[in-house]
């Protein structure tokens, strides 16, 4: 249903003027004015999505009010004048942007003698609620507060007259315009130097899960930056001066006026939407802007992917051109690099002042190899500082000669391999080629991931920038810097002769994403195709295309597997096959799930990550046709546990008698220091009836390991309940739960890994001993504790729906149940889980904690009251359907505080 448009008309001056002459005070005038100005500007831009016309329209309008307002408070003094400054002085006025004035007085004796009206004026700004910024400064204060100040000058340089004296314009203008005062080539410099420091600020990335649409990389504030540098030094920063003094291209002007469109439609809607001045793309208004811009939900992609899509890459190609338009201004008119004299660096290539610049601006159409070549330059190059905007632009002018033939050329094909496998600046001149339109030309399957987001705060990067830092990572992998944050990955680089095919498993990983179906095996297929075309050994193709199929299995497997169960670990190893496989794919893993976001690698995924990869190698040294017998295990782990606290002091009886019945599964799923630490804890408890709580770490080595939480006291139906529910108040993260009982004394012997709210153990003492003791508190008096979380849910969780799912079914070697619930992570889910295990009787073995961004995909071992695995459809059918309404109806509630 198309909108109707609503005429813009501006206020009439006289007739405004008449009216507020006859009312007995001027604000509810204002304000009808005001909010018809409103109304018809936004139903104008949803009718149209043209935001400016109504940007201009809405500044002319407030021009009219506040030239009336200005004469209807005596402001006629010949010593004064209105101006507009900053964005409002360029004419820009969003839903609720500041309205920067500057009420500009000749000298002091011009402020005191109309001291009251100036006074009054504000006041009556304030009084209308308007989002006001204002100063009121003499010439003399101009010139010295501009002087000093690059964000005063830059506004000055902007203003415009609204009211008052025209002539003290002009001469705010002279002064501006004097010599001494912040020369082009000094305001330049602080320009850039500024623009640099704010992409700094906003992780020097275009790209973020919440993106500024004014201040992040390849926002507005960049085309204003080449905006005011080139007003300082032309007088005149328009695109379309700028493209009339041929500073820009017809290429270029037409890019930054689509970006700018672009960019003042996503502001607008942010600011109508969000009824505030909001210039960040927040979560909970993602999906309404691109909804209100017109991007629908598709077979492939949601709608506001499709949309943060096209934001990515506008961010993407504005930084690009800014970069460059900065740089020609630099290079061409600043004349900073006067008396520097160019050095060769080939028969095609100067260093001038330390940019690569062409000789001969047509060697890409006479040579389209140089296409790629000049990336591997470059990487060869010692001191670059950069590409020269001539090069830059002669690059963008002829990137159209990569097509099919120049893809399969086995010259270009051999270059782009040497690029992969230089020694120095491999990711700078990936990321470089990306950024001039080179890579995606090259690789088009990589080209259509290039600002590819999912809307999930999981993937906190877009896809091609995920590939980047992966690269990055296996590279500074090498490095010393690394080699204690992650010890065996930082080993296990040095053994691989072939980095390069890591590399390329890293560039090519998630390129299936932009197909439909499983990105994985999408991927596999490209990997072929590229290793193929490149024409790499058979082993490389294979490792390649393996790598890239199965790069989210091992991350899989130490979720999912039970780590010390020789059964699950032979048959990871059966399908990894040796020990070359093993090692590249640990390092694709771990590359992948810290380039993905930072946060999946806690110390205690890291400490699980290791105990798969040691545990496999075991398997595989052993051999894949002599797996390990599962009783020959827990023999050989009872055996040492046996001899290691017979050393200790406590007798074979007496160590038999506290490990009473517990069964097999406590052998397979404790380690040898796990079963020391629990047997002596209890041995030290002797008969007393209260709870056992015992901490300590997984681990000593630095920067890895968890928190362990022993628990051992009576059995409880309630138990897991009220022991998640604690720990949940106590703001811990649990990784793990090794939940069991002994059948003999009906005695839990829980284990709990947890690390603190910043995912890393907890090494405070203080600390230790308030969980201990609100453990102790609260399993002493289990009906009096409530398994209701009382925190409140953060703010960008409630942004996603995530549908809870509940699937059973039973293991019959480990005679259990097991129960996956896939849901939105809210604080208290495990307790509300337990709580509803507990009225179906419910007993649990254990549990394996996932949270990734949004989601959390748990998996629970369960038996029914009497031990066993439970095998009624309909009583099956119960849980799983009182699971999800539990945690709808508590997603629900909290989202809704």
């Amino acid at each position: 249903m198309s909108l109707e448009r609503p005429e813009l008309k501006l206020a009439d001056h006289a007739e405004l003027l008449a009216r507020l002459a006859e009312c007995s005070g001027p604000i509810p005038v204002i304000r009808e004015v005001l909010q018809q100005t409103q109304q018809n500007a936004d139903a104008y831009f949803r009718a149209t999505l043209d935001a400016e016309t109504p940007v201009r329209f809405r500044s002319e309008q407030m021009d009219a009010l506040l030239a009336c307002l200005w004469r209807h408070n005596g402001l006629l003094n010949d010593d004064l004048a209105l101006l507009a400054v900053g964005g409002y002085g360029r004419g820009e006025l969003h839903p609720y942007s500041d309205i920067d004035l500057l009420l500009l007085c000749r000298d002091e004796q011009a402020i005191s003698s109309n001291a009251g009206q100036l006074q009054g004026f504000i006041t009556l700004l304030w009084d209308l609620k308007l989002e006001i910024g204002h100063s009121v400064r003499t010439l003399d204060d101009c010139r010295k507060e501009a002087s000093k100040d690059l964000t005063i000058i830059t506004n000055m340089l902007e203003s415009r007259i609204i009211a008052g004296t025209a002539e003290l314009h002009i001469d705010l203008k002279n002064i501006i315009n004097e010599p001494g005062l912040w020369p082009a080539a000094t305001f330049f410099k602080e320009k850039w130097h500024e623009l640099e420091k704010r992409h700094d600020k906003h992780n020097d990335s275009e790209y973020n899960l919440e993106p500024n649409v004014k201040n992040s990389p390849g926002a507005l504030r960049d085309i204003q930056t080449v905006s005011w540098v080139t007003t300082r030094y032309f007088g005149d920063g328009s695109l379309e001066a700028l493209q009339n003094r041929g500073f820009l291209t017809e290429f270029e002007f037409t890019r930054l006026a689509g970006s700018m469109k672009f960019l003042w439609q996503v502001r607008y809607a942010l600011h109508m939407l969000a009824g505030r001045e909001e210039d960040r793309l927040l979560f909970n208004l993602q999906r309404q802007v691109a909804s209100l811009l017109g991007f629908e939900d598709d077979n492939d992609h949601l709608g506001v992917e499709r949309f943060m899509t096209r934001f990515y890459r506008n961010q993407l190609s504005t930084t690009e051109l800014c970069d460059l338009l900065l740089l020609h201004f630099n290079e061409d008119f600043m004349n900073s690099h006067e008396g520097i004299e160019p050095v060769a660096v080939n028969e095609h290539f100067v260093l001038f002042n330390g940019y690569l610049q062409l000789i001969d601006l047509q060697l890409f159409a006479r040579e389209p190899a140089w296409l790629l070549k000049v990336f591997v330059l470059c990487a060869n190059t010692p001191d670059l500082k950069g590409v020269h905007s001539d090069t830059i632009r002669a690059l963008r002018d002829h990137r159209h000669l990569i097509d099919d033939t120049f893809r399969t050329n086995p010259a270009n094909n051999a270059c782009f391999i040497d690029l992969i496998c230089h020694k120095n600046h491999v990711v700078r001149e990936l990321s470089r080629m990306m950024r001039y339109g080179i890579l995606g030309r090259y690789i088009p399957e990589f080209g259509r991931i290039i600002g590819m987001m999912e809307h999930d705060l999981l993937h906190i990067h877009t896809v091609d920038d995920h590939s980047f830092r992966m690269i990055r990572m296996l590279r500074q992998l090498r490095f010393s810097s690394l080699r204690n944050q992650y010890p065996l990955a930082s080993k296990l680089i040095h053994r691989i002769q072939r980095r390069e095919v890591l590399y390329l498993a890293a560039l090519l990983h998630d390129t299936g994403k932009a197909q439909e179906g499983d990105h994985s095996s999408n991927g596999e297929a490209i990997a072929l195709q590229f290793c193929s075309q490149h024409n790499l050994r058979p082993t490389d193709t294979h490792m390649v295309c393996w790598l890239v199929a199965n790069h989210l299995t091992m991350s899989y497997a130490a979720q999912r597997l039970d780590l010390n169960n020789p059964d699950d670990i032979h048959q990871f190893a059966l399908d990894i096959g040796d020990q070359h496989h093993l090692d590249m794919l640990y390092l694709i893993t771990i590359a992948d799930m810290i380039s993905t976001n930072p946060k999946l690698w806690t110390s205690w995924r890291a400490e699980q990550m290791r105990s798969l990869y040691f545990n496999t190698q075991q398997a595989l040294r052993r051999g894949l046709a002599n797996p390990l017998n599962k009783e020959d295990y827990i023999e050989e782990i009872q055996q040492e546990a046996l001899s290691q606290l017979t050393a200790q002091g406590l007798s074979r009886e007496q160590t038999l008698a506290i490990w009473g019945d517990c069964g097999d599964d406590y052998f397979l799923r404790e380690s040898v220091d796990n079963i020391l630490w629990h047997t002596l804890s209890i041995a030290g408890h002797g008969n007393n009836s209260d709870p056992l709580i015992s901490i300590r770490q997984t681990s000593d080595r630095d920067r890895e390991g968890a928190t362990q939480i022993f628990i051992y006291m009576k059995d409880q139906i309630d138990l897991f309940a009220v022991t998640t529910a604690t720990l949940d108040q106590l703001n811990l993260n649990i990784q793990d739960a090794r939940v069991m009982t002994s059948e003999s004394d009906n005695k839990a012997v829980d284990t709990y890994i947890v690390l603190d709210e910043n995912n890393r153990p907890i090494n405070d003492p203080q600390r230790l001993d308030t969980i201990r003791h609100a453990l102790i508190t609260a399993l002493e008096n289990p009906e009096e504790y409530s398994t209701i979380i009382q925190r409140r849910t953060p703010r960008l969780l409630k942004q996603f729906p995530v549908e809870t799912q509940v699937t059973m079914s039973n293991d019959p070697h480990m005679q259990r149940t097991v129960l996956e619930v896939t849901a939105a992570d809210r604080p208290g889910l495990l307790a509300r889980v337990g709580a509803i295990f507990s009225e179906f009787g419910a007993q649990m073995q254990g549990a394996k904690i996932l949270t990734e961004g949004e989601r959390v995909s748990d998996i629970f071992y369960i038996v029914d009251q009497d031990g066993e695995p439970f095998s009624d459809p309909v009583l099956c059918q119960q849980l799983q359907h009182a699971i999800i309404l539990g945690l709808d109806d508590q997603i629900q509630a909290q989202t809704a505080v």
